[in-house]
């Protein structure tokens, strides 16, 4: 079994709910569980970001999965889109949806499912223009390579990134990994800005204003940057055991 991972591309406009992704970087969606056949995809999707987004995210998704003329990425219409929302707080959702598409060329996960068949394995991202899919298959890739790169809609462009063994099954206890740019900045200006000095020299809000972001966009980066160095710094502290994986995206926060 090798992984490979297929990634799309979204111009700008060609997708309500990948647009609000383009636009702001600090949103985020990857699958906790997906699963698949040749008719229907199903599965749960944590999404994070700033709350203001995630509102504006709720909102675009509520009408996406209402438009009868939704279309999946190779133009099979979608007969059905059912979703919950399983969770939510101010910084994170967790999604479960159920999609079902029509007669017509299928997107990526039906169409592995109905290549591989049973035993399919396969996980998604979304971030920025990008949708990826990472897939668990044996000797069908060119085929299901063929088939979604023929049909894809006007706008959009497939890429296979990877394909050879998977790193989430070769690596070993807790991996460390950056900060996303936008953290690291966010980190930087509270530092010369006096964030962190005592007594505190700026709030918030003054960087935000410094910097220009919104303070809550702001606050969002620094909660999730603080959080994944205390983790790491246990992590690391012989008297605390932590030994799952972990990124700054896995750190949920409840208010």
């Amino acid at each position: 079994m090798r992984e490979v991972v297929f990634t799309v591309e979204y111009e700008k406009g060609v997708d309500e709910v990948m647009d609000l992704f383009i636009e702001y970087p600090d949103l985020h969606a990857r699958s906790m569980e997906v699963h698949a056949t040749s008719e229907s995809v199903w599965g749960i999707d944590k999404v994070v970001g700033p709350d203001e987004i995630l509102t504006e995210f709720d909102d675009r998704l509520e009408r996406v999965t209402s438009d009868s003329n939704a279309t999946g990425v190779c133009g099979a219409p979608i007969s059905e889109w059912h979703y919950d929302v399983l969770s939510s707080n101010p910084e994170s959702r967790k999604i479960y949806s159920l999609r079902r598409e029509g007669d017509g060329p299928r997107s990526i996960p039906l169409v592995a499912a109905k290549h591989v068949g049973e035993g399919l394995i396969l996980r998604s991202e979304r971030r920025g223009a990008q949708s990826r899919w990472s897939l668990l298959v044996d000797d069908t890739v060119a085929e299901i390579h063929d088939e979604i790169r023929e049909n894809l809609r006007d706008g959009l462009s497939l890429t296979v990134e990877r394909l050879g063994q998977p790193p989430c099954l070769l690596e070993d206890g807790r991996v460390q990994r950056n900060l996303t740019p936008e953290q690291k900045s966010a980190l930087e200006a509270a530092v010369e800005h006096g964030y962190y000095d005592v007594p505190r020299q700026q709030s918030v809000t003054e960087i935000a204003t410094e910097i220009n972001v919104s303070s809550s966009t702001l606050q969002y980066r620094l909660n999730r940057a603080e959080a994944w160095l205390a983790h790491q710094f246990a992590g690391d502290s012989v008297g605390v055991d932590i030994d799952t994986e972990l990124d700054p995206e896995d750190i949920e926060f409840i208010r």
